[in-house]
């Protein structure tokens, strides 16, 4: 659908929002929070970078907001951050940007004003000068040049301020610069089921792997508690390999509080290697350690090492996938994201009942399952492997083919284009 609007000689070629879907364009008339995701609040830290006015992009995806405004997931097709993708908002009563059903509609659009600029030209050459005070037309642009430059040095200060340790400028939070941010209303997609799992569920940062192959084998672990978690670093590494969250109850998934009930979470990245970023669950009923509940699972793709951050009383943890889980941070349970806990942990017992924790994002999850023992080392023991909705069983030998129990049970595919080969000949689907 087009509108055509024609005001001091200029037709526009606009298509009304509602008709814009991914494929259209847009061009920017201001300047632009790109952001990591659809939250558009000043106070969340997820900008990756300013947008300048003149920038073009194409939209990859549309959320509209209860407010009746919109966030528009982009392409950008030009500039310093030509082939990124981000999240800038639009607002149908203040856009500062145009919007186009398609490349040809943005031609035809450039077209109509550069005929309309020749004619305004010509016209001015036939009219007569309007008599102006000597210089001020010098002045005034001395004032513009001046105002530029405050903003760019004003630009320049909040970067420098807001620069986040370890990471590059364009991770720099300056949503404080421009006002395109929104009240709380827009602050998120209302429905989690309609982005989870999508870039809008995605951490703010990715924390790239340093290496592909895992190179330590079963070492002892010192853990220390930093805050509401555990951080953990291997006997002889410099750095921290896995973090530990403890719900130790009562809530709603530990019932009641007894010495060694308990549920943890932990996530491993040994040697920031890509072949191991993996998770526990262990479901502890008592003190019997052949009743422990465990669970192992590996999310694919691989983008990134598992990492926690802290706002108020959420503790938020990325998934290799990018995709995040949040806990409260007081009870460690989960509240949000592509996690979720479906019932309590188990009374105790001697059959296997893993704990009922489901992932609903839209990679593709490895699921094993054992009671009292390493879910990955299981003589004839079966792993799951999902991508929403679509299951495939498999050996656990296919994937950790050292099954001694002196096994640091690495992972066979550390690379993620093997692993989806062998999940298109083994399961019918892929990464």
């Amino acid at each position: 659908m087009k509108l055509a609007l024609k005001r001091w000689g200029v037709i526009i070629l606009a298509p009304l929002f509602l008709g814009i879907s991914s494929g259209g364009l847009v061009e920017l008339e201001g300047y632009f929070n790109a952001r990591y995701s659809a939250n558009f609040l000043k106070s969340t830290r997820n900008v990756r970078f300013v947008l300048p006015p003149g920038t073009k992009a194409k939209i990859q995806e549309v959320k509209k907001f209860s407010s009746g405004k919109y966030g528009l997931s982009v392409e950008v097709l030009d500039g310093k951050q030509k082939g990124e993708k981000a999240w800038v908002y639009y607002n149908p009563s203040n856009p500062g940007m145009k919007l186009y059903e398609s490349e040809q509609t943005a031609t035809q659009d450039k077209t109509t004003k550069e005929v309309d600029k020749a004619d305004r030209v010509r016209t001015t050459r036939k009219t007569e000068a309007l008599r102006v005070p000597a210089g001020a037309d010098e002045k005034e642009k001395k004032e513009e040049a001046a105002e530029v430059a405050r903003q760019i040095e004003k630009g320049n200060r909040a970067v420098k301020e807001q620069v986040q340790p370890g990471g590059p400028c364009r991770d720099c939070e300056v949503s404080k610069l421009y006002s395109r941010d929104v009240q709380q209303s827009d602050a998120v997609v209302p429905k989690i089921s309609q982005f989870v799992g999508k870039s809008s569920a995605d951490a703010p940062t990715l924390r790239t792997p340093t290496r592909t192959v895992n190179p330590f084998g079963v070492l002892p672990v010192t853990c220390r508690t930093v805050g509401t978690y555990d951080s953990c670093t291997n006997q002889g590494a410099t750095s921290e390999s896995k973090f530990k969250l403890f719900n130790r109850g009562p809530n709603r998934i530990v019932p009641t509080k007894a010495e060694n009930r308990d549920r943890i979470w932990t996530f491993e990245y040994e040697g920031g290697a890509r072949q191991d970023l993996g998770f526990y669950i262990s479901d502890s009923p008592n003190s019997t350690l052949s009743q422990i509940q465990e669970t192992y699972m590996m999310v694919f793709p691989r983008k990134t090492l598992p990492h926690i951050r802290v706002e108020g009383n959420k503790q938020i943890v990325t998934l290799p996938t990018g995709e995040t889980v949040t806990f409260n941070a007081q009870t460690r349970e989960v509240i949000g994201g592509v996690m979720t806990e479906d019932g309590p942990i188990t009374g105790g017992g001697t059959k296997l009942d893993p704990p009922k924790v489901t992932y609903r994002g839209s990679g593709v999850v490895v699921r094993v399952d054992a009671r009292g023992d390493e879910p990955r080392l299981q003589k004839n023991g079966t792993a799951t492997i999902t991508k929403q909705g679509r299951t495939c069983k498999v050996s656990t030998k296919d994937l950790w083919p050292d099954q001694r129990q002196s096994s640091a049970a690495h992972f066979k595919y550390f690379s993620d284009s093997d692993f989806d080969t062998y999940l298109k000949s083994k399961c019918g689907f892929g990464l």
